[in-house]
């Protein structure tokens, strides 16, 4: 009788100490969960200050292994959501050196094939691109930047570019078209009209017109909805670039040569 009244109290001793032992386990998650976040916050504001060797900052924080491939980095850059988008952009469109591997063109790369570019159009894909990251301001950088976009834009949609280089022609169009219609220091009067849209992109895609009815969404679109770039002062830089891409060479002001819009 004694036995058997004993191991309804030995039983609640063992649920017990079985307690105890998953609190300290939670305890312990807790406390290696808050040492990380703390490693990743830590890492994060070293690589916002030199986005140049922020990749060792990772590293140290165990974000990323030694060594890691450029597959691997766009993946932590994506992930940490701490690093900044000025600074994430500045690492992007880091040039690689001449002579060497091409590390920082692959990271990109590899950081612009995450997205799914497959069920939009151009100008929408260009949207959902320039929110994930704040644009750098030198017209070298964007052409990287924007170069790799073309080349992922492309690769998903080949339909009905003819080659990369038109998706890149285009892209910088509609960031001219973009700036050109939500300007306050363009003239009404001035502004971009849709048959001048037309005619800017008269010649981009090899012996073929790009689709009329297409460009005359993507006019719309813009007029309707304007994109906006994180930190709001990229679309000079933009468009400066853009100009040169479209044979205008240096200089700004409305490309759209009057009259009304259509």
């Amino acid at each position: 009788a004694t036995a058997s009244s004993d191991e309804p109290v030995a039983a609640g001793e063992a649920a017990d100490v079985a307690g105890l032992v998953e609190v300290h386990r939670l305890v312990e998650v807790l406390r290696a969960t808050k040492a990380r976040k703390r490693r990743v916050q830590t890492a994060a504001a070293e690589f916002n200050r030199k986005p140049g060797k922020g990749t060792g900052a990772l590293v140290r924080a165990g974000i990323l292994a030694e060594g890691a491939a450029p597959v691997e980095v766009a993946a932590a850059l994506r992930a940490t959501a701490a690093i900044d988008k000025a600074a994430l952009g500045e690492f992007l469109s880091l040039p690689d050196p001449k002579e060497g591997p091409h590390f920082h063109k692959e990271t990109l790369d590899a950081f612009v094939s995450g997205f799914d570019f497959a069920a939009y159009r151009i100008d929408e894909a260009l949207r959902i691109f320039l929110q994930a990251f704040r644009l750098p301001g030198e017209a070298q950088k964007i052409d990287r930047v924007m170069e790799a976009f073309a080349g992922a834009y492309y690769h998903a949609n080949p339909d009905p570019f003819y080659h990369q280089d038109a998706c890149y022609v285009l892209a910088f169009s509609i960031i001219m078209l973009n700036t050109d219609l939500h300007s306050t220091k363009i003239a009404a009067e001035n502004k971009m009209t849709l048959p001048s849209f037309w005619r800017q992109a008269e010649g981009i895609n090899g012996s073929t017109d790009l689709p009329q009815e297409m460009l005359t969404t993507i006019y719309h679109a813009i007029k309707g909805d304007e994109i906006r770039m994180l930190g709001g002062g990229e679309e000079a830089s933009l468009s400066r670039a853009g100009w040169r891409h479209l044979g205008g060479g240096e200089g700004g002001g409305g490309a759209g040569g009057g009259g009304a819009s259509v």
